[in-house]
């Protein structure tokens, strides 16, 4: 075999692996449940009215925390359409964050931010 051959034989083995990797990882990730901060906010208990007034604000706080825990890097992206409006009909789409179930950020951005922190403060009891 020449030399050109085992090189293409290397590079397709190693992009197979890579394929089988990628594959298994991905599995891995889509089974982790993840929820949006108006998702969140409405698991604790507060209403639409107030969701729609507070989330944007409580979701800054909450990536604020997230940054800070994970070294800078950004949370996971999605697109949710926004409520009908004057010029968007149907409304318009636009890019949220989305978290683990299970993130701290969520419960320690929401804590920090006064129009939610009696909703965490009430659903997750802190044993001192």
């Amino acid at each position: 075999m020449s030399a050109a051959a085992e090189r293409r034989t290397r590079r397709r083995a190693a992009a197979a692996r890579l394929r089988t990797r990628r594959t298994e990882n991905r599995a891995h990730r889509d089974s982790t449940q993840r929820v949006k901060v108006s998702d969140f906010l409405t698991r604790i208990g507060m209403d639409a009215e107030d969701i729609q007034k507070y989330g944007s604000w409580a979701g800054r706080y909450i990536v604020s925390e997230y940054r800070t825990a994970n070294h800078g890097h950004q949370p996971r992206q999605t697109r949710k359409r926004t409520a009908p409006c004057k010029g968007h009909p149907k409304g318009r789409w636009i890019k949220v964050n989305v978290y683990r179930v299970t993130d701290p950020a969520l419960i320690a951005g929401a804590s920090k931010y006064n129009r939610t922190a009696p909703f965490v403060a009430a659903q997750y009891v802190t044993a001192a």
